[in-house]
């Protein structure tokens, strides 16, 4: 494990979102060799183009950056400008139309372990008027870390102030994986966030941890009181659904307003599910993969009470982000959910309604294990891989 600090700041007590915590000795923001992702070596400088077909369109893949580090998350403050984390603990801004970065400082002390680090952030819909952040990381504390909900204002595209951690997953080990973890905000400001089991199945049915489950917070990192256990004893009243593994994948269907969530499975046995309240998705009961932890084995694919996923993958995917494409850039795509994977390829989903009716692989020839999928403010889809590759997706020129 390598501590890696990111910016000094000791923060003792949670405190609300854009409250000043009265420490902030921010220093320039630390990099590091993230030499566990498991990934490949880069493939080469940035620039390189790849053309593909999908659904009649001719496309193009165009390489905008390659910064060395895990790109683990995108998103965007304004019509050109994305900001991205880098597992190793950097926060930094890129400009679309040239692919400058320029780094951020003010971040979190952040813990790296072979997996973890600095994990999503998550742009407020209301970013023009309130600059605020949310993201979530890797904690040091006494059992050993934990996973750790963020926000902080950004403040002349340079620094983070304010800084303020939200919430910390009671389920802390020394383990290194199993994390989870993004964060999305509805149309109501509630903020939803995913957790991992931390190499503990137990966790996932075990209401009163945070391991394994969907969580839901008011935008201060409160909880709602309709939350589906708030109230109830021996229960965390943050939990909002239960059953998961590792969910490293959330998105807001754009019409319906419905949270789709995705998680890797044991040995196959990947899962999309659409996400309800106080719903047990059934880990590690009922699984589609194999070699749940320690000799543990599931019992059986189905059990009364318990969700069936909206697609399952077996043999798995390896899923990370996950984004729905509405747009007019690519019609042939348009309502489709998209899948960043570590197996090597962007996953395309043809959804009717609440059913999957077709999927497509693309990128393979790309080599690169895939962490993100975005869509711009463009219209475009934008994707992160682990070794630090930032490319959109733009339709081919005519000849």
């Amino acid at each position: 494990m390598r501590k890696l600090i990111f910016a000094v700041l000791a923060l003792t007590t949670l405190a609300g979102c854009g409250q000043p915590d009265g420490n902030q000795a921010a220093v320039q923001p630390g990099g590091a060799p993230d030499a566990m992702s498991g990934a490949s070596a880069p493939a080469g400088e940035a620039g390189q183009t790849i053309s593909f077909e999908s659904e009649g369109m001719q496309l193009e893949l165009e390489e905008l950056t390659r910064t060395g580090g895990v790109v683990w998350a995108m998103d965007f403050i304004d019509s050109n400008t994305m900001i991205f984390t880098e597992r190793s603990g950097k926060l930094s801004l890129m400009q679309l139309d040239t692919a400058e970065i320029t780094g951020i400082t003010g971040g979190p002390e952040v813990m790296q372990t072979e997996t973890g680090g600095v994990f999503n952030v998550y742009v407020d819909p209301d970013f023009a008027n309130n600059q605020l952040l949310y993201f979530t990381y890797v904690k040091a504390v006494a059992a050993g870390s934990t996973i750790a909900l963020a926000c902080a204002q950004l403040e002349g595209r340079t620094e983070l102030v304010k800084l303020a951690d939200l919430f910390l997953a009671n389920n802390a080990s020394d383990d290194h994986a199993h994390w989870g973890s993004r964060v999305v905000m509805d149309k109501d400001r509630f903020l939803f966030m995913t957790s991992g089991e931390r190499h503990v199945p137990d966790n996932a049915q075990n209401l009163a941890s945070h391991g394994g489950k969907v969580l839901r917070f008011n935008e201060d990192g409160s909880v709602p009181d309709d939350n589906p256990y708030a109230g109830q004893e021996d229960a965390a009243p943050e939990v909002w659904s239960i059953g998961h593994r590792n969910p490293q994948g959330l998105a807001i269907h754009p019409e319906t307003g419905r949270l789709f969530e995705q998680e890797h499975g044991p040995t196959g046995g990947d899962e999309i599910n659409i996400i309800d309240k106080g719903n047990n998705y059934g880990w590690p009961v009922i699984t589609h993969g194999e070699n749940i932890w320690g000799g543990q084995l599931p019992e059986g694919t189905e059990r009364e009470g318990m969700e069936q996923p909206l697609k399952y993958f077996k043999p798995g995917i390896a899923p990370s982000g996950m984004n729905f494409y509405y747009g007019d850039n690519y019609p042939g795509w348009n309502g489709n959910l998209f899948n960043a994977t570590l197996r090597g390829h962007l996953h395309r989903i043809v959804l009717d309604g609440e059913r999957v009716v077709g999927e497509e692989r693309l990128l393979q020839q790309w080599g690169e294990r895939l962490r993100d999928v975005v869509q711009g403010p463009d219209g475009l889809l934008y994707i992160a891989t682990e070794t630090g590759a930032i490319a959109r997706i733009v339709p081919a020129e005519s000849p």
